[in-house]
């Protein structure tokens, strides 16, 4: 590399430039043809990633905007918007900005954003269901995109794994529009879809897996809500086991004998990393106090209430740091015991073990609690899902081929 350093690179002939005279033809004809209903709401998102390895964030930067997500936080001045400096729910964004990210993390990144999210990869999948979901995504009006997580290799690009949303599909030529958001490279160009699910099979040596593709929808059960994860993944595990095996294993030998004891129990061994885990927004007024109201009407609240209110709660170092913390305390507690994983409770006595499930239930829950318990389950449920994956060694420490050599 030269010390001036590189002002983008020249397309292979596998690729057609989108603003070249045949890229306008092949755009006009797919227009035609119906194959550019999705473009639009990428077009009016589109950016380059602002930084060399943020090919999946950049690419999902312009997913979540296109698909109209709130990201239910200020972005700057009074606007709630998506930028890459938001996407750090499963890792640290210095974490990303030096190796990049994988396919599952991506995954793990757009579910903990409220987008709906279904992964395909190479094995999983075919080159007659790749062209299918291309199809069902390019002629939709906007409300579900595809990105592709891909070896550049494959098309005879320079540097290997790679990110791209899909922007339109040309059925007659089998091409498709990859819009690439690494723009300082290479320019948006028409690959042919054969080629390109080609290169969903060159195994990413990061995670010993093929790469593949990506559906995402915005749910309509997740729009802007009060209560978000704070956790990336490694902050994730140093309360994962509290769900899956520290508390279950305290419940089952202390066997208590009443929802009340139960509540105690969890509060007494919480530690307190549980007082960051979960954020609140600057949000207030009538939206706010519905919220509560719902909050307060549940059973599990009452549970938490009494708890707080008895004489030994001081002696709680997780309750004594979430009171200098936050405000809502008893709101807070009772949303994390109704969205934490299931398993939490898996010991208890039959019994009580149904009573939790009941007021967990989600269809039972009153809104606007119903939207705040589905986002937080879905959060919580991203990073558990991540974190297994980790601890059974799919993920490493180690640079990732989220973007491969960038050059």
């Amino acid at each position: 590399m030269s010390a001036q350093g590189f002002y983008r690179r020249s397309l292979p002939d596998s690729a057609i430039a989108f603003s070249s005279v045949e890229g306008r033809q092949i755009f006009r004809e797919a227009l035609a043809l119906g194959g550019m209903e999705g473009y639009f709401a990428l077009a009016e998102q589109f950016h380059t990633q602002a930084e060399p390895a943020f090919c999946g964030l950049g690419s999902l930067v312009v997913v979540l905007n296109a698909l109209s997500i709130d990201p239910g936080r200020i972005w700057k001045g009074v606007w709630r918007w998506y930028g890459e400096e938001f996407l750090d729910c499963c890792l640290p964004l210095s974490v990303i900005k030096e190796n990049g990210i994988t396919f599952d993390e991506f995954v793990c990144i757009a579910r903990c954003n409220g987008a709906v999210v279904k992964p395909n990869r190479y094995y999983q999948s075919s080159l007659e269901n790749f062209r299918q979901a291309v199809e069902e995504v390019t002629t939709a009006s906007g409300d579900i995109h595809l990105v592709v997580s891909y070896s550049r290799k494959v098309l005879g690009q320079t540097g290997d794994g790679h990110f791209s949303p899909i922007g339109g599909y040309h059925p007659q030529r089998d091409l498709v529009l990859l819009l690439d958001v690494a723009r300082f490279k290479y320019p948006p160009h028409w690959v042919s879809l054969p080629l390109l699910w080609q290169a969903f099979e060159p195994v990413d040596p990061v995670t010993n897996q093929c790469r593949g593709y990506i559906l995402l929808q915005k749910s309509e059960r997740l729009p802007e809500t009060f209560f978000h994860v704070a956790f990336d993944l490694h902050q994730w595990r140093s309360v994962a086991p509290y769900f899956t095996e520290i508390l279950p294993d305290i419940l089952r030998k202390e066997q208590p004998d009443s929802i009340a004891s139960v509540g105690s129990t969890i509060l007494h061994h919480l530690p307190v990393e549980f007082t960051t885990m979960v954020h609140t927004s600057s949000e207030t007024g009538e939206k706010l106090e519905k919220l509560r109201a719902a909050i307060h009407l549940n059973s599990l609240f009452d549970i938490v209430h009494q708890c707080l209110s008895s004489d030994d709660s001081d002696a709680m170092s997780v309750v004594r740091k979430w009171r200098s913390q936050q405000p809502f305390v008893a709101e807070i507690i009772t949303a994390i015991l109704l969205s934490c994983p299931e398993t939490l409770y898996a010991t208890l006595k039959p019994e009580l073990r149904l009573w939790f499930s009941e007021v967990r239930h989600l269809e039972k829950l009153l809104p606007p609690l119903d939207i705040e318990i589905s986002r937080l389950r879905e959060q919580m449920s991203a990073l558990q899902e991540f974190y297994t994956l980790y601890s059974k060694g799919h993920q490493c420490n180690i640079p990732s081929a989220g973007f491969g050599n960038w050059q």
